[in-house]
């Protein structure tokens, strides 16, 4: 885990001073960074391990987004109170060299008489940088050790920098709201060894730091000129969410007895971890970077950021409620959804589809075919990121069999192995400890004869 070297109420800043500037450039230069990293591009495991054979030119478009943004951003620190962004940069500078003596007022006038050429001089290595890669970006064909050499040149150059270098040494906190930092002051409140509570407070920064990149990632998918710059992001959390699992595993939860509800506890949220960022990377965001549509790449990457947020809130309440369980999660995340909620409305959509499937099989016809369709996607962009991963296969299957040019009735057959498969998902989703008390109570269907079920 990174230490964190700048408060989050930091004393250098005055109002022209935008805290959030510092900390997207900083988000922006980490994603650029691991999007040059090939375990944290969105690629299905089919081509990670056939990756010398893709080419990377929409990689390079992406990374070009990226480049220019992080230029606008500078522009607005360059245009900003340069006084104020001296002090902050001659404090992490300090933070950096670690004993330097860099208090005396003559050091401050000198940064600050320099500040404006500095960043003058980053805006225009940007967007040198920007002009090549979109020179890049119409290419016919990148090769994977090219693009690996073009990430090692950008890469290099920033971080050399004296300026933008240090954003990739230093780690900025997110900024809390007042009720979250009461909740999580009652938390650590109740880890009496002083080391358990300052890793269990560092766990919390990383959470948090993780849940405010997902924020950053729906502004940016907001506009459709913007939208592909998110996978530099996606790729920031993925490269995160696996130093988060590291972390974990390594040096925290050998900190607690096997078996004792703590370790439990960190055990399932490592598990969630892995599970659901790979659900992001490996099946929501793949070949968006190759899309063109609009509508499909915000509904791809919408689904990916829901599936993140959901993973990062739930993470930080869980961990919460496994050092004190008398935290509301509610006081936290006032629209977070609680594994009952999601199970039930996970319960309740399933047996709607199942109903829709059998109603298809009762009438093959193409107005019953296009409702099933229909439901079917809307399951699949809602609902299912509740679902283990290893059932996603088959809905992916499924839709993409029921979505062929053919006869209605030539899939009766596989709507008839589907209800089947709908029926046993509903019973699995039922057995769930959250939904223990709540028996389900919807009407039967007619029972299915026996058919083969569903494809592996």
């Amino acid at each position: 885990m990174p230490r964190f070297t700048v408060l989050e109420t930091s004393a250098l800043f005055s109002n022209r001073i935008k805290y959030d500037y510092l900390f997207e450039m900083e988000m922006w230069l980490k994603g650029l960074e691991r999007f040059f990293v090939l375990d944290c591009l969105p690629l299905s495991p089919f081509e990670r391990s056939h990756a010398s054979l893709k080419n990377y030119v929409e990689e390079v478009s992406v990374v070009r987004a990226g480049v220019a943004h992080m230029a606008m951003l500078t522009t607005h620190l360059l245009g900003e109170g340069k006084e104020d962004l001296a002090s902050f940069l001659l404090y992490l500078d300090s933070q950096v060299s670690r004993g330097a003596a860099t208090t005396g007022s003559g050091t401050v006038q000198r940064r600050a008489g320099t500040a404006e050429t500095e960043l003058a001089l980053v805006i225009e290595k940007l967007d040198d940088f920007a002009k090549l890669l979109d020179e890049l970006s119409r290419t016919q064909f990148l090769p994977l050790q090219t693009y690996f050499s073009l990430g090692r040149i950008v890469l290099g150059t920033l971080k050399q920098d004296p300026n933008l270098g240090v954003l990739f040494r230093e780690n900025l906190r997110p900024v809390l709201d007042r009720q979250s930092k009461l909740s999580l002051h009652r938390v650590l409140q109740t880890v009496s060894e002083p080391s358990q509570r300052g890793a269990l407070a560092a766990l919390f920064v990383e959470l948090f730091k993780g849940l405010r990149y997902t924020e950053l990632i729906r502004d940016t998918i907001s506009s459709p000129a913007t939208a592909k710059r998110a996978l530099l992001v996606f790729s920031l959390v993925k490269g995160e969410s696996e130093s988060i699992v590291s972390y974990v595993r390594k040096r925290f939860l050998p900190r607690f007895p096997e078996s004792s509800p703590i370790a439990e506890g960190l055990e399932r949220l490592v598990f969630s971890m892995e599970m659901e960022v790979r659900k992001a990377m490996e099946v929501e965001l793949v070949d968006v970077v190759l899309m063109k549509d609009p509508k499909l790449i915000f509904a791809r990457m919408e689904d990916a950021s829901g599936i993140v947020r959901d993973l990062f809130q739930q993470s930080i309440i869980g961990l919460a409620e496994t050092f004190n369980a008398e935290v509301d999660g509610r006081a936290l995340f006032p629209d977070y959804s609680t594994k009952f909620e999601q199970s039930l409305r996970l319960r309740d959509d399933l047996w709607a589809l199942t109903a829709v499937s059998s109603a298809f099989v009762k009438s093959p016809d193409r107005k019953t075919l296009r409702v099933l369709v229909g439901e079917l996607e809307s399951f699949r962009r809602g609902s299912m990121r509740h679902l283990m991963f290893k059932d996603w296969s088959l809905f992916e299957r499924f839709h993409a069999g029921f979505s062929r040019e053919r006869p209605p009735k030539t899939f009766v057959p596989a709507a008839h192995q589907f209800e089947m498969f709908l029926r046993t998902l509903v019973r699995e989703v039922g057995k769930r400890a959250v939904l223990s008390a709540h028996p389900f109570k919807f009407p039967r269907l007619e029972p299915l004869a026996d058919a083969e079920p569903p494809p592996a």
